[in-house]
């Protein structure tokens, strides 16, 4: 795979929440002079409407619409191996028929023995959860069901590892913002909640990305601190990620073959990035 740039980097916090307009955030950042700047940071009922459909709609459109963005999604983008039987882009079109419910993608993501699958990405970077576990599987089902099935369907945008950058199209990958920060060694808990210990935290994170060559407008990076679930932080985070991915090679690196089937987590290296600057 040959290198590709990108004109703009997006970061979603994704949620299946019933507000998930609310709770899904967003942020929108260009490259400039070996910097990141950050142009926006946005929940998803400013622009897309509050409920969970107006706000998957709206997600489906805009992401469409994003062309020449490597855009990094705190989202799974398949189950583990034994779930996965065909090609990914033909399993992810099938998504909808062989789980048709979230009892069937519940049952499916344990063993015989009641134990949680995990992907080997989730194990190799300390993901929190599985993407079955009870905390995310609503998540993970309505990610692969209305957002990546829809937008493979229609051919709009393409997903890594499972398929090569198509420019002007998106490209998508899976980040962690938890896993993002953990492999930046920066805090990856604590951060979330409305005490002043959490707010504190964000700001330190904040200055931590900034000092990694991110330029956040005051106003920006205000709304990151002030926002209590750290939800807008996270989408922070995965828009960096992206904007690593894209300096360091990762798009380009041999991965693991179960990678090609379950997804990969990207998290991007700090350190190779700023030697480019």
């Amino acid at each position: 795979m040959g290198v590709t740039t990108f004109a703009q980097f997006i970061g979603i916090d994704f949620s299946a929440a019933r507000d998930a307009g609310q709770r899904i955030w967003i942020a929108r950042a260009v490259p400039t002079h070996g910097h990141l700047r950050i142009d926006a940071v946005f929940a998803a009922a400013e622009r897309f409407g509050r409920s969970r459909q107006e706000a998957t709609a709206g997600l489906v459109t805009f992401l469409a619409a994003s062309t020449g963005a490597l855009v990094a999604c705190d989202a799974c983008f398949g189950l583990p191996d034994p779930l996965v039987s065909e090609p990914w882009t033909e399993w992810i079109r099938l998504y909808p028929a062989r789980f048709p419910d979230l009892v069937t993608l519940r049952a499916a993501g344990r063993t015989a023995e009641g134990y949680e699958r995990r992907r080997l990405t989730d194990r190799l970077t300390g993901a929190p959860f599985a993407p079955t576990n009870l905390r995310l599987y609503r998540q993970t089902d309505l990610w692969l069901r209305c957002i990546l099935s829809e937008l493979v369907r229609r051919q709009v945008a393409t997903v890594a590892p499972f398929q090569e950058p198509e420019p002007p199209k998106p490209h998508l990958i899976e980040v962690c913002p938890a896993a993002s920060l953990r492999s930046w060694g920066l805090p990856y808990r604590g951060y979330k909640g409305r005490g002043l210990a959490q707010r504190a935290m964000r700001v330190r994170i904040v200055q931590e990305l900034q000092a990694f060559g991110v330029d956040c407008p005051p106003a920006s990076c205000a709304r990151i601190v002030d926002q209590p679930g750290g939800d807008a932080l996270d989408a922070v985070i995965a828009v960096v990620t992206a904007w690593l991915v894209a300096r360091d090679g990762s798009l380009r690196a041999p991965l693991p073959p179960e990678a090609y089937r379950e997804g990969w987590i990207y998290t991007g290296d700090p350190r190779i990035a700023a030697s480019c600057r």
